[in-house]
């Protein structure tokens, strides 16, 4: 995940300067040329689906209850045709207020669907809402379109077959495809699908006729797919750009060529982009649609390989979950997260305890939280005494300010969103489309969590019981005053109907105005800060409606490639891909379709290289139907020679074995749940509670279990009781948000 200021930023600027300016494989398509490979494998990796629309697994409900399917209807069409979108039994109804970007994704300004002021204005001429308007667009459709590039050895560029193959520009490169030396040109084609925009990508050094799917030529395809996924956080009511046509990300411009040069196609959606939505539910639909688009154009793939970083990891992890069959074969999850919904309790902490170091020091600034590195001992994330603090200026910072400081807001304070949001949506001719929004994550789902009267969505934050700085204590690193202060002083978050805009850094750089805080916790006579319930309900539905990783089931082959990123505080920490494999573990999964891969090549043309590298592992293991030596755990030097691989190589993590040769070259740093006492999981929304009396006899903080002694004095147990009135986190017990059929 990428925090949303940064991507919204990007594709925001490009909207807002565009609009002033003007299923599963199988199918009935018809088959591309070219000669099929072997079918891949019917037991492990799973075959590509037939088009069947079977029943994705959603955890946590009656398997027996039947679930509608995605609809695979319309889907065959091409150049001048409007793909299907609208309403369906598989999302659910449309979300209102919804800011088309097609005009951005240089596809032209939207079709004109309805003219009773339903969606976007549409004007004569795109982008001047002085000119005569046109009607409305609700769906955000656009004629499909095919267009070519050409490759010039950093980037791709617009091509004219009908002149450029006869006279090629001077800057083009050249392909070996079948043994001859080509023009390294791609065939784009891109549109709507879903409300979302769509691309397909293909190798086509050859003059050909486009007038039909059959007539093209596509000899250069090796007849499989790659199906590329993006990452950021995002809260919905936009339909986001369109790969290609839109442009390609800084990470992309050095992995779609080598994808290209081997032969693949590449699709991809901006429904599959978590910058633009978190629905997964939304992006599991249409991916299955784009993807059975595809397989109605250009025939059926021999396999399909999802691809993608953060967010694109994300949906990997869920859809082999949620979909076990027929969507993807394979995938290389990139700087992985489990899901995203299970971020947010360590995500809300960081804001909450930042505030309470910041009071610390500007008390007393001898305070020990002013040297940022000890601050992980209380936070578990990566700390730095000498990164440029991004909010507050100066050295010294966190991952907790520099991942998540901006991503916080952006996902849980509803009346908070991206000035330049709106400012385009005004210079489209809609500016009070969103005075209504409640930008959360949960308002976003709010087909799958409901909303109250007042149009908020119910949302699983919590921290009741959850004793933050627990490991640090029983370590000895801080004493038990810090303790009893940290947790008495840290607070919660207000309830939704109370939340005011974020005044961003400097003003208030941790949005403690939308804190519940208390002015005198510091003292064991004084006040504890309140702590949060979360909505119990929304935890439930979570789950059952598939946002959660479960680790119930894996049935696809992965291979989680991350570089390695704790030293530069990024968000993408190590953690996270042990947390997958621990689930797996903890659940029964399939841990043995998991492997994990470090690397110390952070550069992006180093990632794309390793990716590349994962790929043709999973290629091995796809057409030979039998794992690879390869596909086994193990990591990379910043020059990317192997350190090691092996199944050991990960030991002392998750088991209590000696420190493996990746451990001990890799750090792996924890959260702010994991000092408080839970586990690499990191799954547990709400926690259950017990005594204080129970905790301070059972080792909770470090005593022996059953002995007179322990760290507090009669006023400190006092101080303790009065924080934590309805007990503390027994992370030994099950989430009590979670389902219990599961």
């Amino acid at each position: 995940m990428n925090e949303r200021h940064k991507q919204a930023s990007a594709w925001i600027g490009v909207a807002l300067a565009t609009a002033l300016l003007v299923a599963c494989g199988g199918g009935s398509g018809n088959s591309a040329p070219g000669t099929p490979g072997t079918t891949p494998p019917t037991t492990t990796p799973p075959t590509a689906g037939g088009g069947d629309g079977s029943t994705p697994v959603d955890p946590g409900t009656d398997p027996g209850t039947p679930k509608p399917e995605v609809s695979l209807a319309g889907l065959k069409f091409w150049v001048g045709d409007i793909g299907p979108s609208g309403e369906t039994a598989f999302s659910g109804p449309q979300q209102p207020a919804f800011m088309c970007l097609t005009q951005a994704s240089n596809l032209g300004a939207p079709e004109v669907d309805n003219h009773d002021g339903i969606g976007m204005p549409v004007y004569q001429i795109p982008g001047d809402t002085s000119s005569p308007l046109r009607g409305y667009s609700k769906e955000c459709g656009v004629k499909t379109q095919l267009r070519y590039f050409y490759y010039t050895g950093s980037d791709f560029k617009p091509f004219d077959p009908a002149t450029q193959f006869v006279t090629p520009p001077a800057d083009m490169q050249r392909v070996r495809v079948n043994g001859a030396d080509l023009p390294f040109v791609v065939r784009v084609e891109a549109g709507t699908i879903n409300r979302f925009a769509y691309s397909t990508a293909i190798l086509a050094p050859f003059a050909e006729s486009s007038a039909r799917p059959e007539e093209l030529n596509n000899g250069a395809w090796n007849q499989k797919l790659v199906y590329w996924m993006r990452g950021g956080v995002g809260v919905g009511h936009q339909q986001g750009k369109a790969m290609w046509f839109g442009g390609l990300w800084g990470e992309e411009k050095p992995m779609m060529p080598r994808l290209l040069e081997q032969g693949y196609a590449i699709v991809s959606s901006s429904g599959n982009e978590t910058g633009v939505h978190y629905n997964l539910r939304l992006a599991e639909e249409t991916a299955v649609m784009v993807k059975e688009h595809f397989v109605q154009t250009y025939g059926k793939p021999r396999y399909t390989v999802a691809m993608g970083i953060s967010g694109g990891a994300v949906q990997q992890y869920m859809f082999a979950q949620n979909r076990p069959q027929g969507l993807f074969d394979a995938g290389v999850p990139i700087q992985s997260y489990p899901d995203m919904v299970t971020q947010v309790p360590y995500v809300s902490d960081c804001s909450l305890l930042e505030q309470y170091f910041k009071d610390e020091v500007t008390l007393n600034p001898g305070s020990r939280w002013a040297k940022w590195s000890d601050r992980t001992l209380i936070e578990g994330l990566a700390t730095s005494d000498t990164r440029r603090n991004s909010f507050l200026g100066g050295n010294g910072s966190s991952e907790c300010i520099e991942g998540w400081g901006k991503a916080g807001p952006g996902v849980f304070n509803p009346v908070f969103s991206d000035p330049a949001f709106k400012s385009t949506a005004a210079s489209l001719g809609w500016p009070d489309a969103f005075a209504n929004v409640k930008w959360t994550h949960w308002n976003d789902l709010a087909n799958i969590y409901g909303t109250d009267a007042r149009g908020f969505a119910p949302i699983p934050i919590d921290n009741v019981g959850v004793q933050y700085g627990l490991q640090a204590l029983k370590s000895g690193d801080i004493d038990t005053q810090e303790f009893l202060r940290i947790n008495a002083c840290v607070g919660s978050w207000k309830e939704q109907d109370a939340f005011v805009d974020w005044a961003m850094p400097p003003a208030d750089p941790f949005d403690s105005r939308n804190m519940q805080r208390s002015a005198d916790c510091r003292t064991a006579a004084g006040t504890p800060a309140p702590r949060r319930s979360g909505d119990v309900r929304a935890m439930n539905l979570a789950y059952s409606a598939g946002q959660v990783f479960t680790g119930k089931s894996l049935a696809i082959p992965l291979i989680d490639l991350r570089p390695w990123k704790e030293d530069v505080l990024d968000m993408h920490n190590s953690r996270q891909s042990f947390s997958a494999r621990a689930r797996l573990q903890a659940a029964g999964g399939n841990t043995a379709n998991q492997v994990i891969w470090f690397t110390g090549e952070t550069s992006q043309v180093g990632v794309a290289t390793r990716a590349t590298d994962a790929l043709s592992v999973l290629d091995a293991y796809l057409t030979g139907g039998a794992q690879p030596s390869r596909f086994v755990d193990q990591c990379f030097n910043a020059t990317g020679q192997t350190i090691a691989a092996g199944t050991q190589v990960w030991g002392g993590i998750l088991d209590t074995a000696r420190p493996g040769a990746c451990t001990q070259s890799f750090k792996v740093n924890t959260s702010p749940r994991m000092v408080a006492g839970d586990s690499y999981r990191g799954d547990m929304f709400k926690c259950r509670p017990k005594p204080i009396a129970t905790a301070l006899a059972d080792g909770t903080y470090g005593q022996t279990p059953g002995s007179a002694a322990d760290p507090f004095s009669a006023e400190e147990k006092a101080w303790l009781a009065r924080i934590f009135p309805q007990g503390v986190c027994d992370y030994a017990q099950p989430d009590m948000g979670r389902p219990q059929k599961m």
